[in-house]
């Protein structure tokens, strides 16, 4: 028994002193010999603090390993929001939250919450940190059509389900920032206001011709023309107020309808649907310097045809842009051209070349194809979309005029083509209009339009380019293929078009197999209005479709 007590005194309950242990340092007085050792209560003390201390940085340790994944559930929930996305978003609830809400009312909860709140679109602010009991704030904003944005803090209760993954606890109070338990949403409004006219330029209603009624289009759930286009205008608002329970979160006032002014003549208009008569085709008339749409008939907008010769007009543009070719440039007389391999021929295989400007006058193939391939496929791309091609107009209806794109246009003869107006290429009247107008209006392009203040400009080619383009368009109506639509005292500037819908190069001339076009603009010096008129299976655009723009031209004018 003693020697059991000696050994219990100078080991203190089996433990020796190691050096550099915080807990464990012997006092300095234990270096002294016979001195009695620790008491066996400050021992057990020294213990349970070690052992807390292992404990806690087990703790410690498994918390870094093992991630809360409370926060990223809320995260994840509030992204899911922000794109809309409801069913990832019922993933993420809670199995007693889900038992209580099925995913049908869950979905339906914040479709209603959305209507009545006329929701657009929502902003989730930074998510906070994790808080105590699994809390989560959010700050949220929910802009809306009728009553602005909508602010507020939206706290997420978070948990984590048996295999570890983060859960949100989901109420309808959660829908929007502010609602509380148990409140709903909704929205009363006041009766519709008086809805806007459409009136023509002359101050007429436009669907009082039935020619305007199919630009205005009609009102309704489904609106259609203009009346789809500006239907917020027109329309007004009603007067609204939203409410959250009993509570009144927001009131907007009521404002009547607006009025649309066009840009469309009506006797012009009719001047030009009377034009066409019984054919089938169509007639776009345009104000040079402003781009408004002054008549637009038939076919004007919603069938592109090949564009024929009347794409030269750009070709000629880019040549003379890029300085491929000046107006003195000369070209050998030929039937054709080879470009790939292949035979690029004149129309009825005529012989023609001489000068720039006399082979615009004449319309050679064998001299534009060629011209095409030099400025190459990316600048014939790039300068017709400047001209308006591959755009959406701003116009009902109209469908967009297409090129081949620079990967299609692969060689020359694929180029060459396009720069005739063949190819793939697509344009409705509207559109060659257009290219008319810029030309018109020392090259600066004014995007076409009906209504509205807003005009895009672009500058497509330079003033001088321009000019030049618009003389050899004045030799087509003088000396060259245009002559049809020459008006006495007026100087016209025009390009006449006879686009292929088949080929025709072994075969008898027939107008069925062409489309015939011609785009002019006028007086050439101080041009007031630009014209396209396009006549599938019409024959050559200098016989059937330049007459009809002469006669457009003199009513525009």
């Amino acid at each position: 028994m003693v020697a059991r007590r000696r050994r219990r005194r100078s080991g203190g309950l089996g433990y020796s002193p190691r050096a550099g242990s915080l807990f464990l340092s012997p006092p300095k007085s234990a270096r002294r010999p016979r001195r009695r050792g620790p008491s066996l209560s400050l021992v057990f003390t020294a213990l349970v603090a070690l052992g807390a201390l292992g404990f806690g940085g087990y703790a410690l340790a498994r918390s870094w390993m093992d991630d809360d994944e409370r926060r990223p559930a809320v995260i994840a929930y509030v992204d899911a929001w922000k794109r809309g996305d409801y069913e990832a978003m019922y993933r993420l609830v809670d199995a007693k939250s889900q038992k209580a809400n099925p995913k049908i009312s869950f979905i339906a909860d914040y479709k209603r919450a959305n209507d009545a709140a006329t929701t657009e679109k929502v902003v989730p602010g930074t998510v906070g940190p994790l808080l105590s009991g699994g809390k989560v704030r959010v700050p949220v904003t929910v802009e809306t059509d009728d009553f602005g944005k909508l602010r507020g803090e939206i706290e997420f209760s978070a948990s984590e389900d048996e295999a570890g993954e983060g859960r949100v606890a989901w109420t309808p109070a959660l829908r929007l920032p502010g609602l509380k338990e148990g409140e709903d949403v909704t929205r009363k409004s006041g009766a519709a206001p008086t809805r806007g006219n459409i009136y023509a330029a002359g101050g007429k209603l436009l669907d009082s011709d039935a020619l305007g009624a199919s630009i205005a289009g009609t009102a309704g759930e489904k609106p259609t023309g203009l009346n789809r286009i500006y239907d917020d205008r027109l329309a007004g608002k009603r007067s609204s107020t939203l409410r959250f329970g009993d509570r009144v979160i927001a009131r907007v006032k009521g404002s009547k309808g607006k009025s649309i002014k066009t840009t469309i003549r009506l006797g012009l208009q009719r001047t030009a649907n009377d034009a066409l008569g019984e054919q089938l085709g169509g007639i776009a008339v345009i104000k040079p310097s402003d781009g408004s749409v002054l008549a637009l008939a038939g076919l004007a907008v919603s069938a592109p045809q090949p564009p024929g010769s009347s794409f030269k007009i750009i070709t000629a543009a880019a040549a003379l842009q890029y300085k491929k070719a000046t107006p003195g440039s000369s070209y050998p007389a030929r039937t054709y051209a080879t470009l790939s391999g292949a035979k690029l021929r004149n129309a009825s295989d005529e012989v023609c070349g001489g000068s720039l400007t006399n082979s615009f006058a004449h319309s050679c193939n064998s001299v534009f194809g060629p011209l095409g391939a030099k400025v190459g496929a990316k600048r014939m791309y790039s300068i017709a979309k400047k001209f308006g091609f591959m755009e959406q107009p701003d116009v009902p209806a109209a469908k967009v005029s297409t090129i081949p794109s620079v990967k299609e246009m692969k060689d020359a003869i694929a180029v060459g083509s396009a720069a005739i107006g063949q190819n793939t290429d697509n344009a409705t009247p509207l559109q060659m209009a257009s290219v008319a107008a810029t030309i018109a209006n020392k090259g600066v392009r004014v995007k076409p339009h009906v209504a509205g203040t807003k005009r895009v400009r672009t500058r497509v080619v330079s003033a001088k380019v321009a000019g030049q383009v618009r003389d050899m368009m004045v030799a087509v109506v003088q000396s060259g293929t245009g002559r049809a639509a020459a008006i006495p005292g007026v100087t016209v500037a025009g390009k006449t078009g006879t686009a292929e819908l088949v080929s025709t190069a072994d075969i008898a001339q027939n107008a069925a197999n062409t489309t015939a076009w011609f785009v002019a603009f006028a007086p050439a010096s101080n041009p007031k209005v630009a014209v396209a008129v396009m006549l599938p299976k019409a024959g050559q655009g200098g016989t059937s479709a330049a007459p009809i723009a002469k006669r457009v031209i003199q009513a525009a004018l």
